[in-house]
């Protein structure tokens, strides 16, 4: 029996199933079992004892330093993955660390923009032209929003300082730091946002946001969220609401979509795993396209960019809308020490907002514990 750890959404676990059951079927006497937690869990657990806990985990890239650093995954061989074209953007690239490669991607994410048909005729292509609809939108009883919980609003900040050319370094040999100037920039261009956005977004992260603006009928357009296209489905993603549509990351500058910033998953094989023939056996399945096929048409998002396509699901055009946003993406730090930077910072950043604080207040706090990572 191989086990593995999930994060607990459709998205997720729709595939998983199906998954275990056609490996199954080419190996027999060898089950796949998922455990599943909570999304707070799979942003900013431990991955060193999770690893210890299963023979798969599914992972997020930004914690490619940590598993490094630890050695709780196993490198994966070059053969397995193929080259990176055959994946959607830098999907594959994310998870490599110094010369390996530790996730085989089967979840492709960045941020992007979702809203409502039946509110707007066409969804803004920039955060300008997002904040220019926000007095018109209010005068009907709408609302613009934004999901702030951390880590969503510190991510959506990164996005917009990636798309304005200040992104956060990623380089693990330099010094770790946050721009103030950049910083400055996008804060206020989401504070600008918040006053067209329901006091309780605040709150909200990317799956709340979703599940909002399906069940609701007065929230019209959010520039920037990860990607949920199981929203698109008729059940829109389970709530019975209304389906969503989605466009590209609305960014400041042209052009608007590049800059978002990357999400998606991928599976690690545990340095602790007592199979590891059989589990690697499993990763070969899931990197082909057979199985790659099976997420799609299970609620997921593929990473293999051939299966990145409308034809046979009904995604509400996700994939067309979200591709653009993902193939340039930008990469988040992945040096050993970043993912409590990214809770901790995206707290101080919900509350900076919450409080209203002025720019430089809210920098000095991000930038205070920028200093602390590694």
């Amino acid at each position: 029996m191989l086990r593995g750890l999930a994060w607990g959404h459709r998205r997720a676990t729709g595939p998983l199933a199906p998954l275990a059951s056609a490996f199954r079927a080419r190996t027999p006497g060898v089950e796949v079992a998922w455990e599943v937690r909570p999304l707070a869990a799979f942003e900013h657990g431990g991955i060193a004892r999770a690893a210890s806990l299963c023979d798969f985990v599914i992972f997020d890239h930004p914690f490619s330093g940590d598993v490094a650093a630890t050695g709780c995954l196993l490198p994966l061989p070059d053969d397995l993955l193929g080259d990176d074209a055959r994946w959607l953007g830098p999907s594959l690239a994310s998870y490599r660390w110094e010369g390996r490669t530790y996730g085989l991607p089967v979840d492709a994410a960045a941020m992007h923009a979702v809203w409502r048909q039946d509110l707007l005729d066409a969804p803004p292509a920039s955060w300008a032209d997002t904040l220019a609809l926000g007095p018109a939108l209010r005068r009907r009883g709408l609302w613009l929003a934004l999901p702030v919980h951390t880590p969503h609003a510190i991510l959506a900040l990164a996005s917009l300082m990636a798309n304005m050319g200040r992104p956060w370094e990623t380089d693990h040999r330099k010094p770790f730091g946050v721009d103030r100037e950049g910083f400055e920039a996008a804060y206020g261009t989401i504070r600008e946002l918040l006053a067209f956005a329901p006091p309780e977004c605040l709150g909200w992260n990317a799956i709340d946001l979703h599940d909002a603006m399906a069940r609701r009928d007065d929230l019209a357009f959010c520039p920037a969220a990860y990607g949920y296209g199981t929203y698109g489905e008729p059940d829109a993603g389970g709530t019975g609401g209304t389906p969503l549509a989605f466009a590209p990351f609305a960014g400041a500058v042209t052009p608007f979509h590049r800059g978002s910033t990357l999400g998606g998953t991928a599976l690690g094989l545990s340095a602790s795993c007592a199979e590891p023939e059989a589990a690697l056996a499993f990763l070969r399945f899931c990197a082909s396209e057979g199985a790659q096929r099976i997420v799609r048409l299970h609620h997921g998002q593929p990473a293999l960019a051939a299966e990145w396509t409308d034809e046979g699901v009904a995604f509400g055009g996700f994939f067309a809308a979200a591709r653009s946003s993902i193939e340039e993406a930008w990469i988040r730090p992945r040096r050993h020490g970043y993912i409590p930077f990214q809770q901790a910072a995206g707290r101080a950043l919900a509350e900076a907002l919450r409080e209203e604080a002025p720019a430089r207040s809210a920098w000095a706090r991000v930038a205070r514990l920028a200093e602390e990572v590694a």
